[in-house]
């Protein structure tokens, strides 16, 4: 080893008196210093060793005022540092949980807001949109539309005859000694159009119910006697079928797409009198309840399914069954119902849409099979129709199951005074839209129904059983 790396304990020792004569007395305030063994160490291995000590700025242990417990970083304890990282985490979900809050009853309340205003909007824009149409709009043509709607239906449209039954026939032949005026051979009369080339017809159900024989006087005018092919009471529809071929039919229009105010025909038999044509325009639609009207005890049920258009086009006895029509000679209706005995400005016809739907299963299966939900519904109270913020409340209130059948919703575990506000996730608004949705269902179809109990959601899984052919209801007869 050489001679400049050889220990010196003289000179060791010589400096460390050196250090220790140069430190501040503890005596003066400004505590005692303690050297790190680690440092001294260094120094006498021959390594660097710095003038002053990172320690030399620490009070002394002996300085119980101002000394720090060991095991401490700058006067902090060493397990500070989890309790606060602990600390932060929580507080840091309490906002998050907060935000959730403030979001669950703020956004709900700000979806509304916006499409009330979107609606509002629509509102102002047709408003405006209006009154800019109306002054371009011609009367020129009116009567020559007339006239083409009328050579357009003229071959569609029939009339029906109801035959008394043979036997009533007979005991009348017997009691008058065989001379029984022409006219008591008729049980009543009533309208009907050309769906199909091939014979069939459309018409109400109440025109041919319980009825002995069926004639029907086509557009051309041959007479043939008819079979009722299927009845639907729930919409009052009914299809027959005569057997001609290449008829001329009628071309089904939309029935959605007719707007309050739009024009539109009727053509029918009111009174006998055949190829009657009639004018207006649509008064109002989704007419379901009549329970304030005047004659609302004569027009009650049989609307749950398809709901009402109102017209002002002049309807009477007679014209039951017949096609009301738009501009373009399309049927956007089926004529069914008055208020009153005779016309009072005031008509109603079914909707095209669900015509359209319920021709199309009777012909193929000869009757109209509906889901079953099996609950009997109400609309809110007046008192919870709207929310807090004068925005309505969307919801039907289960009232009760039926007493002696299975109810598909109390197995599912629909409860009573539960409110369903959805229906295989379309919002429900009224009783009305729920049992369209219901009957537009099918059979053995599984739906989600989605509920709220005590204030909160629940989805439940229903199986749409059959309508039990003992619930069906039938409409009053105009």
């Amino acid at each position: 080893m050489s001679q400049s790396n050889r220990r010196n304990p003289d000179a060791e020792d010589s400096f460390l008196q050196d250090c220790l004569a140069n430190l501040p007395d503890s005596s003066s305030g400004a505590g005692s210093f303690q050297f790190e063994t680690s440092h001294v160490a260094e120094h006498s291995t021959g390594g660097a060793m710095p003038l002053v000590d990172d320690n030399l700025d620490r009070p002394s242990a002996d300085d119980s005022s101002t000394a720090s417990p060991r095991g401490t970083i700058s006067g902090t304890p060493r397990d500070a540092h989890p309790v606060h990282l602990a600390t932060s985490t929580f507080l840091s979900l309490l906002m998050v949980l907060a935000l959730l809050l403030v979001a669950r009853l703020i956004v709900p309340s700000l979806v509304e807001n916006i499409r009330y205003g979107w609606y509002r909007g629509q509102l102002r824009a047709e408003y405006e949109l209006s009154n800019e149409r109306l002054k371009s709009v011609s009367l020129d043509s009116l009567a020559d539309v007339s006239q083409l709607v009328s050579q357009r239906l003229g071959p569609s449209v029939v009339h029906i005859d109801l035959l008394r039954d043979s036997e009533i026939r007979e005991q009348i032949d017997r009691l008058t000694g065989g001379s029984t005026p022409p006219n008591l051979r008729y049980k009543g009369q009533g309208s009907g159009f050309v769906i199909d080339s091939d014979g069939y017809i459309m018409t109400n159900h109440h025109v041919v119910d319980d009825v002995g024989a069926i004639e029907i006087t086509l557009g051309d005018g041959r007479r043939l006697p008819a079979d009722i092919v299927g009845t639907d009471p729930l919409t009052d529809l009914a299809v027959l079928k005569v057997e001609a071929h290449e008829l001329l039919t009628i071309e089904w229009g939309d029935s959605q797409e007719v707007a309050v105010g739009t024009p539109v025909w009727a053509v029918g038999s009111p009174f006998g009198l055949q190829q009657t044509v009639t004018f207006g325009i649509i008064s109002g639609k989704h007419r379901v309840d009549f329970r304030a009207t005047q004659d609302g005890d004569k027009l009650h049920g049989g609307t749950a399914y398809g709901d009402l258009m109102q017209s002002d086009v002049a309807l009477n006895p007679g014209n039951s069954g017949g096609p009301l029509v738009n501009s373009l000679g399309q049927v956007v209706g089926v004529n069914a119902a008055i208020l009153g005995d005779t016309f009072r400005g005031v008509s109603f016809s079914i909707p095209s849409q669900v015509a359209q739907q319920v021709a199309e299963q009777l012909i193929e299966n000869g009757e109209v099979a509906r889901g079953w939900l099996g609950v009997q519904l109400g609309d809110l109270d007046v008192d919870e129709k709207f929310k807090d913020d004068g925005m309505p409340r969307a919801g039907v209130r289960v009232m009760r199951f039926p007493s002696n059948l299975p109810s598909p919703a109390q197995t599912a575990g629909i409860r009573v005074g539960d409110l369903i506000v959805a229906f295989d996730e379309v919002p429900v608004s009224d009783v009305a839209k729920l049992i369209r949705l219901i009957g537009e269902s099918k059979v053995g179809q599984t739906v989600t129904v989605r509920i709220e109990r005590d204030s909160k959601p629940l989805d439940i899984e229903v199986r749409l059983e059959r309508r039990d052919p003992k619930l069906l209801e039938k409409r009053s007869r105009p």
